[in-house]
């Protein structure tokens, strides 16, 4: 399979995954060591989301988001009554606000929560709850992955060698709490059981969507890895409602 089919694939595929996390919430309520740095507010964990303004349509929105790609964001378009453009996404609300204050996310930005944590297990059988705990983590581990990544290839302080590297090890940590997970909750029917695998392997996917080969270049893959982050917040947002439910 040529790359470029592979991550055309990789994409699709994560997006199935999220839209079957949201489906999951529909039926079951009636149709942040990194985690722990999140902001929290009224008990909940919550990510800033850096939006560089809303349109009337998603027509506007992609030709924003273009703009926004080309400079090294994210360009993650959130639809709705209005159309969003996200240009990254910060665990502390500080961060998100510096760059709004300094004008890096230029004039009509604003900051979106969002609410990723935190996560009960209470659903969990005795018998692999440990299991469900430890899978859990897998958001902090790939959030500061793609994070870290984008900031460190954006600020020169890392090639995209390096990123490679930090992005294979984070993917195969996720990959270890994955089949930890699988191998304890084996025949497990419980919904949100399938929903935690389910957010495990997009998880993987999206890392695996990261566009960081040479001919892509540095702008390209900074945009990628902010992208990728911003979807798995709410991938994992939607994983939240549903656990929690």
């Amino acid at each position: 399979m040529r790359k470029s089919d592979k991550q055309n694939a990789l994409a699709v595929a994560a997006v199935a995954l999220c839209f079957m996390i949201t489906l999951g919430l529909c039926y079951l309520i009636g149709g942040e060591g990194f985690l722990l740095a999140f902001n929290q507010s009224d008990g909940e964990v919550k990510c800033y989301l850096l939006c560089s303004g809303s349109y009337e349509n998603v027509t506007l929105a992609r030709n924003a988001a273009e703009l926004v790609k080309s400079r090294g964001g994210a360009g993650y378009v959130v639809t709705g009554e209005v159309c969003e453009v996200v240009l990254s996404a910060y665990a502390e609300k500080e961060d998100a606000e510096a760059v709004l204050q300094n004008g890096g996310a230029g004039s009509g930005a604003y900051i979106k929560e969002v609410t990723v944590g935190e996560i009960s297990t209470e659903w969990a059988s005795d018998a692999f709850a440990d299991e469900a705990e430890d899978a859990l983590g897998y958001y902090d581990t790939v959030f500061e992955c793609l994070y870290e990544s984008a900031n460190g290839l954006a600020g020169s302080t890392l090639t995209l060698t390096d990123v490679r590297t930090s992005v294979a090890v984070c993917r195969a940590r996720v990959e270890d709490l994955r089949e930890k997970f699988n191998a304890a909750a084996a025949g497990d029917g419980d919904a949100r059981t399938t929903e935690l695998k389910l957010a495990l392997v997009t998880a993987v996917a999206l890392l695996d969507n990261a566009e960081l080969y040479d001919n892509a270049g540095t702008v390209a893959a900074v945009s990628s890895l902010r992208y990728q982050c911003v979807q798995l917040v709410f991938c994992r947002e939607a994983l939240c409602e549903v656990l929690n439910g």
